[in-house]
């Protein structure tokens, strides 16, 4: 689903909650999956970014360098820019012929009580015209939950022949490596067909008791910290869009 800023929805700290999902005895089966996607990510993406940031940081701090030394940090950037790119690329091939493999492939029929519960976390605000979501202390462990799970949703909306507003609580949903690119793809077919705008929000207590997010949350600018405030922002975005 478009975030208000077109950013994708994804929870803000997959990393720690890969580490606790490599600690529970059910997955400790797929570390060697996990190690491997996370190396793949260490080699594509990291390592570039960290060479590059080096001799940036380099080049900006000691402007008397000679023109020799200066060359070379600056084909080492150069070098991590196109890592970068041949990264992103393998990426967007994998999402596409993911996402094109999903599409192709019958979905098997839901059983009776997970397609209660996904309804059940499916609600339309009518008056508002937002459809909420609530993926809160949700386990995406497989693309077959993630793609259960978006049908009931595609479903939900159909009915309506309309698009929506979508208003989502992300507290503590948690998206394993397996699931991530059916996530991706799901949510973008969402917000391509059906959404007017997207809203996320983070709602938990914090260590005095109080209402708001986790520090984790706090860095991801596009989630907010509770209920009523993303409601406040699909009111705002009700009335730009009116005007």
């Amino acid at each position: 689903m478009t975030q208000t800023s077109a950013n994708s929805i994804w929870p803000s700290d997959l990393g720690p909650r890969l580490s606790e999902r490599a600690q529970m005895p059910e997955h400790r089966s797929d570390q060697n999956s996990t190690l491997a996607l996370n190396t793949k990510l260490e080699e594509e993406f990291v390592s570039p970014l960290t060479s590059m940031r080096g001799a940036l940081e380099i080049l900006r701090d000691f402007p008397d360098l000679s023109e020799g030394d200066r060359n070379k940090f600056i084909e080492t950037a150069l070098q991590g820019c196109a890592r970068l790119e041949r990264g992103v690329e393998e990426l967007a091939s994998a999402v596409y012929e993911a996402g094109q493999q999903a599409q192709a492939t019958p979905a098997a029929d839901l059983h009776p009580a997970e397609q209660s519960e996904y309804a059940s976390r499916v609600r339309m605000l009518h008056d508002a015209e937002t459809i909420e979501i609530d993926f809160s202390d949700f386990v995406f462990s497989s693309a077959k939950i993630v793609n259960d799970f978006y049908d009931v949703i595609d479903e939900t909306v159909e009915t309506t022949g309309r698009t929506w507003y979508f208003l989502v609580d992300y507290r503590d949903c948690r998206v394993w490596p397996e699931a991530w690119v059916a996530f991706a793809h799901r949510g973008k077919k969402v917000n391509v067909n059906y959404s007017l705008g997207t809203v996320r929000y983070v709602e938990q207590e914090t260590s005095d008791g109080s209402k708001g997010r986790r520090e984790s949350d706090r860095l991801d600018p596009d989630m907010f910290n509770s209920r009523e405030e993303a409601v406040a922002r699909i009111q705002e975005m009700r009335r730009s869009s009116a005007n």
